[in-house]
This record gives C-alpha cells, sequence and structure tokens, in this order.
C-alpha cells in the first residue's frame, strides 16, 4: 500500500526517465519540505566541522509530525529556495540528504511488511521526465551506502517501536518527550565518532526513558 498519494509507487524493477539539466529548480520553493535525518545532518555537521547543534540551529527548522514526532527540515531563504543552493549549485553536493541524492525518487516504509522498503516517484515537475531511462531499484542503489541502509532499517524499526510506547505515556508529558526525542536521536553525536555505534546506543536510551514516562503519574 502507498500511503504517500502525491507519489507514484515503482517496483525496484520498473523504469522511468529522468534528465538532469543543473537548473536548481528542485531546489527551489522547498520552504518545510525537505528532511533532515539524523544521518544527515550528522554528515552536513562534520563536513563544516560543527557541533549537531549548531548544525541544527544554522541548518534546520524543528516540526512535528504528530505525537512525540519532532522531525528537522531544512532552512530556506526567504524566497523559498533550499539555504544551500547557490548559483545553480548545491554547496553540500558531497553530503546533501537522502531526499536530495535520491531525487526524483523517494523510499520510505512499507505498512504491511516492516522488513522492505517502497520506492516512490514524484508527481512534481514532469518535464524532468525526458532523456535516459532508468531502472528505479539501481536509481537507489546507486544513491544510498551500506550506512544509509543501516541508518533507515535501524530507523523505522525502532521508530515502530517507540510509536508503541508513546501511546503508553501521558499527553501532559509531551514537551518533555520533544526534548528526549531530539536530543537522543539529533542532539547527543559526536562528529569524531562512527555514527551508526552512537545513534543505536542513543536510541537504546531513548526507549529506556520512554519506558519510564510511562511508568511516571
Amino acid at each position: 500500500m502507498n500511503p504517500f498519494p502525491q507519489f507514484e509507487e515503482l517496483k525496484a524493477n520498473e523504469t522511468f526517465r529522468f534528465r538532469c539539466r543543473s537548473c536548481g529548480v528542485c531546489c527551489r520553493n522547498v520552504k518545510m519540505t525537505v528532511m533532515v535525518e539524523s544521518l544527515d545532518l550528522f554528515r552536513i555537521a562534520r563536513h563544516y566541522n560543527l557541533e549537531m547543534t549548531e548544525a541544527a540551529e544554522r541548518f534546520t527548522e524543528a516540526a512535528t509530525v504528530g505525537w512525540g514526532a519532532p522531525i528537522l527540515l531544512m532552512k530556506a531563504t526567504p524566497e523559498g529556495n533550499c539555504i544551500f543552493h547557490k548559483s545553480s549549485r548545491c554547496e553540500i553536493q558531497a553530503v546533501k540528504p537522502r531526499t536530495c541524492r535520491l531525487y526524483p525518487l523517494s523510499m520510505g516504509p512499507d505498512d504491511e511488511d516492516a522488513k522492505n522498503f517502497i520506492i516512490l516517484k514524484t508527481s512534481e515537475r514532469q518535464f524532468h521526465y525526458t532523456g535516459k531511462e532508468h531502472i528505479a531499484g539501481e536509481w537507489v542503489a546507486s544513491n544510498m551506502s551500506g550506512e544509509d541502509y543501516a541508518y533507515i532499517t535501524t530507523e523505522y524499526r525502532l521508530l515502530r517501536e517507540l510509536g508503541r510506547i508513546l501511546k503508553r505515556i501521558p499527553r501532559e508529558k509531551e514537551a518533555d518527550v520533544l526534548k528526549q526525542m531530539l536530543l537522543c536521536r539529533f542532539f547527543m553525536l559526536e562528529t569524531s565518532e562512527s555514527f551508526m555505534p552512537q545513534y543505536v546506543r542513543n536510541m537504546a536510551r531513548l526507549k529506556l526513558t520512554l519506558e519510564q514516562m510511562t511508568k511516571e503519574s
């Protein structure tokens, strides 16, 4: 089942046509639309030799997508363009977020099978869908590293577990929940160390902290 109606679902062996025109259109009018995941922020912070909190403050805005579910979104200029889009080029090409690397495709959890992902193609900017034919699964694989797969597999599995815990936490604790979510998922990471061991450790701590909240009156 496709939970994202603004996208067309593709099977891994299906093809699509796409040609990057280096026009920068996909980097414009993106205010509050480009999600910056934990691994994305980690790479950007490392690229600029910044602490995670400083990188988040400089480059992202916080939002929520439901009870106890904070996310970070890329900041935009007053015109709505990505802050890293300069002269029709990306200033962080080497470390740009997964959302940008996979464009015009996206990748999300399969609600019917937690072990699998679904591949989606955006319905926007149809003029890009010309030129060379690409295989969806190969496109995704060529833009995802082993670390990316390890992260999103762990992320989707743990977020399901956290969702079940959140249902048992009183709503008046939302501020505390959001604080712990942001700390463990984004801020308590040292860019001088490997990402995944820290992330797994932080998420284990987050689970314990949230479980404790369910027992407090």
